[in-house]
């Protein structure tokens, strides 16, 4: 009886092992360095401070991103050079008011646009040590679609390891028919204590992805996190959209 139970208790975690190893396959082959330019457009708002003191700010920017066998390269209008002259200025005449990202063109950083760009490679490294949880069919926008539900490694360093008392982050990710992902539903919580002061965390993340010049692209993204602790507490959102431009 030991025998005939044995295949079938192995049986799951073959299939759940197989479903994470074909994704980090997959993932693999989604390397490219032919061309490909996109407009990336950010918009975020922030807020944050102690509880009687709360500052709000919020930001629309747009970049043109381009990548490939020559690297990466960010470019902004001479327009937007001048708004950001003339936001820097803003800030220097009043260092109380809220932050623009348009002041020092910082909205996207180059590593950032890199990965909205070739987003297979920071995909696959945030399933190193993840764990799956389920495998199993769904939709996505109406169309039949893979689900993984990943548990993943939050990577926290030394520091951050002896500090942390509760988390957990849960991942979604679908894949089409051939096994590509498709979008991608990200949450994680946290709570820390450090002499003996607490504060929690709690991001979420949303992506939706396409291939184009062999790559997978990251074309429409969210992300929401918020934090607090001795007093104070911080909540920001950003939602990003990338369009692919021809030449």
């Amino acid at each position: 009886m030991k025998f005939l139970l044995l295949p079938l208790l192995v049986a799951p975690t073959l299939l759940f092992a197989d479903g994470l190893s074909d994704v980090r396959a997959t993932l693999q082959k989604l390397q490219s360095d032919q061309p490909i330019r996109a407009r990336v457009e950010i918009k975020s708002r922030h807020s944050g401070g102690e509880s009687s003191k709360q500052k709000q700010s919020e930001s629309v920017s747009s970049v043109i991103v381009e990548s490939g066998a020559e690297g990466l390269k960010l470019s902004w209008s001479p327009d937007q050079i001048k708004q950001s002259r003339k936001a820097a200025w803003a800030e220097t005449a009043n260092p109380d008011a809220p932050k623009s990202d348009i002041a020092t063109l910082k909205a996207l950083e180059p590593g950032q646009a890199l990965n909205l760009l070739d987003a297979a490679d920071p995909l696959r490294r945030g399933l190193e040590r993840a764990v799956l949880l389920e495998d199993k069919t769904d939709t996505h926008k109406g169309k039949p679609a893979r689900l993984l539900v990943i548990r993943i490694d939050l990577g926290l360093d030394e520091e951050g390891r002896k500090a942390v008392k509760s988390s957990e982050g849960i991942e979604k990710l679908w894949l089409d028919g051939d096994g590509i992902p498709v979008a991608m539903d990200r949450n994680i919580e946290a709570k820390f204590s450090k002499f003996l002061i607490g504060f929690k965390v709690h991001e979420h993340e949303t992506r939706e992805f396409q291939r184009a010049g062999g790559r997978l692209v990251t074309t429409y993204s969210t992300k929401e996190s918020s934090g607090s602790g001795l007093g104070h507490s911080d909540e920001s959102h950003t939602t990003i959209a990338v369009t692919l431009l021809s030449d």
